[in-house]
C-alpha cells in the first residue's frame, strides 16, 4: 500500500499548492451522507489476460433531477485486479447515496496494467487508456431509499480491450461496465445471501484496528472494511478468538451483511503474521522434483502496484502445507506436491517477505475457465467437459485441452450446458496424471 500513500500525500501537496493559487482540484469531495451502500467490482474478462489491474480513484453516480450527482464514493483509491474475481464480486468500498434517483456512473481512472501469455511466458505489456474518464449509463435507473444497498460495477474485460500484436505487444482499453443494483436482505435471511447482495467470501487484507468486538482490514485493492464479529464467528490458522488477532496480521475474511448494512464476519482465518507475505496468481512453472513454484503474479498483500513483478518464485518444502477450501464446497480432488500443475490458481503464504518466499502454506484459489461444451461425454446439468481455448492464458500455461466439470453440490449454473456452447465455470482446478478437472460452483456465457 505504499504507492497509495505516496499518491495520496502528492495530491494532498497539490491541493494545497493549488489552493494557495486561488484554483481547486477537479475532483469531488467525498460522500458522508446517504444510505449506506457497498460498492463491488467484478469482471466478466478476457480468457488471454492472467492480470489486468486498474487504479480508479473516483466514482460518483449521475443524479435524476431532482437528485443531484453524489460526491465521490471512494474514500481512497482503489488498485483492483479484475481477472481473479471472474464470476464473482468483491466489495471495494462502504460508501453513502443520497436517496433519489440515479441513472448513471463517472468513474476516473488512473493507471492499468496488463499480464498476457505470449507462448508460455506470462509477459507484462503496455496498457493505453482511451480516457481517464469512464462514463456509465445504466440500463435501469437506481433507485436509493433507506434500505442499505449494493452497487455492482462488473468490468466487461472482452469488449474493453483491444490486444495488439501477434505475439501481444500493447493493449488498448476502453473500459466497459454493467452495473446493477440490489438491496441487502432483511434480517434473518442474510445466510441466503449471494456475493451481489450482501455474502462475503474470500476478502483478503491486513487489520489495520481492533477495537473489540470489531475489527477494521484495509483489503488488497486499498479498500477499508470495519468487520462485526459475534459468539459465532470462526477462527481459524493458529487464532481462537479476537484477542488472538493483531494489527498488521494478513487475514482472510468470510462474513454476511446485516441489515444495517454492517459486515459480520461469519470466518477470520490468519493467513500471516506482520513480516509475513500472501500472494495469489497462476502457476507458470514448477521444478521437479518440487522444491519451487513460480506464479503468474495477480495480487498480494503488500498491495498490487506497478512495481509487482510479473512473476514470482515460491519455495516449497516438506514442512508446505497444502489445502483446499473444503469447508467452501463439496470439492472432489486432490491437491498435494504430487498432485499440482501449470495453470492452476493458488495462494502462497509465507512467514516472511524476504525474496524468494519460503511457503508455509499453498491453497488452491477458485478460478474461471473458459471454452466450448464438449459433445462427448454428453452434457448434464451437473457433469461436462469444457474444450479449452488454445489461446487462453490457462490453456497456455497448462497445456490442457480439456476440462472435465463437475458441478457442486449447491452449485449454480445460470446456462444450460448444452454441446456446443460456449460457456464460463468457475471453480476449484485439480490436477492428477496429466488431466485437469474442476469442481465448479457456477457458471455462465459471459465471455
Amino acid at each position: 500500500m505504499k504507492r497509495v500513500l505516496l499518491i495520496s500525500l502528492f495530491s494532498l501537496v497539490f491541493a494545497l499548492a493549488l489552493t494557495g493559487c486561488g484554483g481547486s482540484t477537479s475532483n469531488p469531495p467525498l460522500q458522508t451522507t446517504g444510505t449506506s451502500a457497498t460498492i463491488a467490482f467484478g469482471d466478466a474478462p478476457l480468457d488471454a489476460v492472467v492480470k489486468f489491474e486498474m487504479n480508479v480513484s473516483v466514482i460518483t453516480l449521475t443524479g435524476v433531477s431532482p437528485t443531484t450527482t453524489t460526491g465521490n464514493l471512494l474514500a481512497k483509491p482503489v488498485e483492483f485486479e479484475f481477472s481473479h474475481a471472474a464470476g464473482t464480486l468483491e466489495p471495494v468500498s462502504l460508501a453513502n447515496i443520497p436517496a433519489g434517483s440515479y441513472s448513471g456512473a463517472t468513474m476516473t481512472i488512473t493507471g492499468a496494467e496488463m499480464t498476457v501469455v505470449n507462448g508460455t511466458t506470462p509477459t507484462k505489456i503496455p496498457v493505453t487508456l482511451s480516457s481517464n474518464t469512464a462514463t456509465i449509463t445504466f440500463a435501469a435507473n437506481i433507485t436509493v431509499g433507506t434500505t442499505p444497498l449494493f452497487v455492482n460495477f462488473d468490468l466487461d474485460l472482452a469488449n474493453s480491450v483491444v490486444l495488439n500484436g501477434t505475439p501481444i505487444t500493447s493493449a488498448t482499453v476502453t473500459p466497459k461496465f454493467t452495473v446493477t443494483s440490489t438491496s441487502t436482505p432483511a434480517a434473518g435471511n442474510e445466510g441466503n445471501e449471494g456475493d451481489d447482495n450482501g455474502g462475503i467470501e474470500d476478502v483478503h487484507g491486513t487489520v489495520s484496528a481492533i477495537t473489540a468486538p470489531n475489527f477494521t482490514i484495509t483489503t488488497t485493492s486499498g479498500a477499508s472494511i470495519v468487520f462485526v464479529t459475534d459468539a459465532n464467528t470462526k477462527f481459524k490458522d493458529g487464532i481462537t478468538q479476537l484477542s488472538d488477532l493483531k494489527v498488521n496480521d494478513i487475514v482472510e475474511v468470510d462474513g454476511v451483511t446485516k441489515a444495517d448494512g454492517s459486515k459480520l464476519a461469519t470466518k477470520v482465518e490468519r493467513e500471516g503474521g506482520q513480516n509475513g507475505e500472501e500472494l495469489e496468481g497462476l502457476i507458470s512453472a514448477l521444478d521437479s522434483p518440487l522444491t519451487k513454484i513460480t506464479i503468474a503474479h495477480q495480487f498480494d498483500s503488500t498491495g498490487s502496484s506497478s512495481t509487482a513483478p510479473v512473476t514470482v518464485d515460491v519455495t516449497v518444502n516438506a514442512s508446505t502445507v497444502y489445502s483446499v477450501r473444503a469447508d467452501k464446497l463439496s470439492a472432489t480432488g486432490t491437491f498435494d506436491a504430487t498432485h499440482i500443475g501449470k495453470g492452476q490458481r493458488i495462494e502462497a503464504d509465507a512467514a516472511s517477505s524476504t525474496a524468494p518466499i519460503t511457503a508455509t502454506k499453498v491453497k488452491l484459489r477458485e478460478q474461471a475457465v473458459f471454452g466450448t461444451v464438449a459433445t462427448t461425454p454428453a452434457p448434464t446439468a451437473t457433469s461436462f467437459t469444457i474444450n479449452v481455448s488454445a489461446t487462453s492464458a490457462f490453456g497456455k500455461l497448462s497445456g490442457a485441452t480439456t476440462v472435465a466439470v463437475t458441478v457442486a453440490n449447491g452449485g449454480n449454473l445460470s446456462v444450460a450446458p448444452t454441446a456446443g456452447a460456449t460457456i464460463r465455470a468457475r471453480g476449484l482446478v485439480f490436477f492428477n496424471a496429466g488431466a485437469y478437472t474442476m469442481t465448479a460452483t457456477k457458471g455462465d456465457n459471459k465471455d
